[in-house]
């Protein structure tokens, strides 16, 4: 009998030891660093009320994922950042979650944009505490990035932000301007992973914004359901434009066609940046942090016929289909003055791979190809395409693999140093 339990108590360590391997560099003396997950257009995070009964970063059955990371031992933070905000705003609204603060969208950009400067205060209520602080050792307790979708370009703002500022800003405002804007931080993120992000832009949303007018539709239903209960179970973050309320903090909004209007004219706007000249924009700004990792993942959800074009699998999420056929047709066809090749037809739904792996002026390498290599930083990894893998499959809304996909990612970033 003693034997017996004795045995029992072994596999059962085994056991215990097993499944705690994709962490176990916390428990080892390695850095292990929180996770700062950043949602797409029209998501949501941990300040917004949808989250508690349908969270964002699902496992694919209803639970939520973030959750299951803390008990298995990870840090990990789910932002809210505006719906259909521009990448710019949203890395503003990051950075103020982060620190505790009010919103600074920047004197020089609100100017130009012709929006309020500030938003809403975080302080008092903080996404986390130790953003930008030193442990007892005096070392920088930094973060790692996870951004899907426009998460993706929205992390890599706030990471060339918190790195190199933004002159403009600093210029226009140098008595009182932000922190972010003023550089010199890279050492506050430690890695940066994009899931299915456009880094080079989908002529989705050039068809869906230059021609079909779906940004007026949602910055007109932004501005008819932000306003009190609702503005808080799903808010949208428009308070700048004058669009919605923030009822926490008194700040009211009133019907009016002309800040929407104003909104979705003025560029500012996730329409502008996830088309083919929004995110060329983007590129040409954006700059790699120094000492930062960079990881990009994609996925396909299409099927490639016999003439060379691409077609949805059977199961793709349904409101994808139309999308996916037509950048599955895309055969030179001029975007924002850019031609499109056929290396432009494998998609998601929404994204084409070839625009999810990085962005094209900043080098890459196929991960797989690195082998036992030491990995670098300012270099962007691409991880092999996700067969199957739809947009919101990260999302857990037609797959159950993203749970894992996020563990073994994690497991990867702890264990590089």
């Amino acid at each position: 009998m003693k034997r017996l339990r004795k045995m029992t108590a072994i596999l059962l360590c085994l056991l215990i030891f097993c499944f705690s391997l994709p962490f176990a560099a916390a428990e080892s003396g390695e850095k292990v660093y929180p996770y700062v997950f950043v949602h797409g257009m029209m998501g949501w995070g941990s300040y917004d009320g949808v989250n508690e009964k349908a969270p964002y970063w699902s496992d694919g059955h209803g639970g939520d994922v973030i959750a299951q990371l803390r008990e298995e031992g990870v840090e990990a933070y789910a932002a809210s950042v505006g719906k259909i905000s521009s990448v710019w705003d949203r890395a503003c609204e990051l950075y103020a979650q982060l620190t505790g603060t009010t919103v600074d969208y920047g004197a020089a950009h609100s100017a130009k944009y012709g929006h309020a400067r500030y938003g809403r205060s975080y302080a008092g209520n903080p996404l986390m505490t130790t953003f930008g602080k030193r442990d007892e050792n005096g070392e920088m307790m930094k973060i790692n990035l996870f951004g899907h979708s426009l998460g993706g370009p929205t992390v890599r703002m706030f990471a060339h932000l918190l790195a190199n500022g933004a002159e403009e800003e600093v210029a226009a405002s140098p008595e009182d301007v932000s922190p972010l804007f003023t550089g010199g931080k890279a050492d506050r993120i430690y890695s940066v992973t994009t899931w299915s992000a456009p880094h080079n832009g989908t002529p989705v949303s050039n068809i869906l914004y230059d021609n079909l007018g779906v940004g007026y539709m949602l910055g007109f239903a932004a501005n008819l359901i932000g306003h009190g209960k609702l503005a808080s179970t799903y808010d949208w973050q428009l308070e700048q434009f004058g669009i919605t309320d923030v009822p926490s903090q008194g700040i009211k909004a009133k019907l009016d066609p002309a800040a929407v209007i104003r909104f979705v004219k003025s560029d500012d706007n996730c329409g502008y940046d996830l088309s083919i000249r929004g995110a060329k924009a983007l590129n040409e700004r954006i700059e790699m942090a120094e000492g930062v990792y960079y990881f990009s993942y994609t996925g396909t959800k299409t099927v490639q016929r016999q003439n060379g074009t691409y077609k949805p699998e059977p199961s793709m999420f349904p409101m994808f289909v139309l999308p996916s056929a037509l950048l599955g047709r895309l055969n030179g066809k001029e975007f924002d003055g850019v031609p499109l090749d056929k290396s432009w037809r494998e998609n998601d739904g929404l994204v084409p791979v070839i625009s999810g792996k990085a962005p094209f002026d900043e080098e890459s390498v196929e991960y797989a190809s690195v082998g036992d290599a030491p990995l670098k930083t300012g270099v962007w990894y691409v991880m092999p395409v996700l067969q199957s893998f739809s947009h919101v499959g990260y999302m857990g809304m037609d797959d159950d693999r993203c749970t894992k996909l996020f563990e073994e990612q994690i497991q990867r970033i702890n264990s590089l140093e």
